[in-house]
């Protein structure tokens, strides 16, 4: 089975199941939310009411896009969908109206940049280090995602135009690349800007030209950087050993209310559907 055939196998099984909850007696009049991943789950079933909503994860934008496409093509009206905005701000992509998107780059920006950052670093960082995050850690990581956003930034623009990113982020281990001392983290860019382009073919031109084009393009860093770049060298200045990027991230989910999020363009879109549609979707 080829890797189109996987995709369209897996999408169909979830379909399946989307309908059949969507005609159990029980889920009768409550609206389904259609997300992009488990841990989307974790965060929105906090936040949307469990009498008046159904929440379901799909593996990856692609795939939820696809979904609602169908399932709204089949008639299904009571449904919306949830993704990040990854660079769409950026390139002013527009969606259906029953598709919503983040206000930043995606939920783990959002979280970074609500009070539930403050709690994670009262929750885990020392004694010595306590002001200094307080007072500079959101600069720092920022000033070091935002480097990798923009290639990131510009390999999306790949993907779009022919279907693969021109970079294959996943087989680089950026942990590897990371030092700690003295509160203060440190990535070795020019390693890291390596290790990327060793990926590039030989016939492929002028990407660093292309990358200080976006620079000028825009220095939005809610918008540029990887909420998961953030999470990543945020677990890094925490010394406690059982502290990662994945332990970050439940801090953050944990640590979000109810509250940061209806300050929030992405709570006050879904409310203006809400109120259109006649459902509710918050308690």
């Amino acid at each position: 089975m080829n890797s189109l055939q996987e995709v369209s196998s897996e999408l169909g099984i979830k379909l399946s199941e989307i309908r059949l909850s969507i005609r159990h007696p029980e889920n009768r009049g409550k609206v389904f939310i259609l997300l992009e991943g488990k841990t989307d789950i974790k965060l929105f079933r906090n936040i949307f009411s469990h009498i008046y909503t159904d929440t379901t994860a799909l593996k990856g934008k692609d795939k939820l896009m696809e979904a609602l496409r169908i399932l709204e093509d089949e008639g299904y009206r009571e449904l919306i969908a949830i993704k990040d905005a990854d660079f769409d701000h950026l390139n002013e992509v527009n969606y259906p109206q029953n598709l919503f998107i983040t206000d930043y780059h995606d939920m783990e920006v959002e979280m970074v940049e609500s009070g539930a950052l403050i709690s994670v670093i009262c929750e885990f960082t020392s004694q010595e280090c306590y002001s200094k995050l307080l007072d500079n850690l959101k600069s720092q990581i920022y000033t070091l995602a935002i480097e990798i956003g923009y290639i990131r930034w510009y390999s999306d623009k790949i993907r779009v135009s022919r279907g693969k990113g021109l970079f294959d982020f996943k087989r680089i281990n950026l942990n590897s690349l990371i030092s700690c001392s003295n509160c203060q983290v440190y990535l070795d860019k020019s390693e890291y800007l390596r290790l990327l382009y060793t990926q590039i073919k030989s016939n492929e031109e002028n990407v660093e030209e292309n990358i200080t084009l976006l620079k000028a393009t825009s220095s939005d860093r809610l918008q540029i950087c990887n909420g998961h770049d953030l999470t990543m060298l945020i677990a890094n200045y925490f010394t406690v050993s059982n502290i990662n990027q994945k332990k970050i991230e439940e801090a953050l989910r944990l640590s979000y209310r109810v509250e940061y999020f209806q300050n929030t363009n992405l709570y006050e879109n879904l409310q203006n559907w809400s109120n259109t549609n006649n459902h509710r979707l918050f308690d």
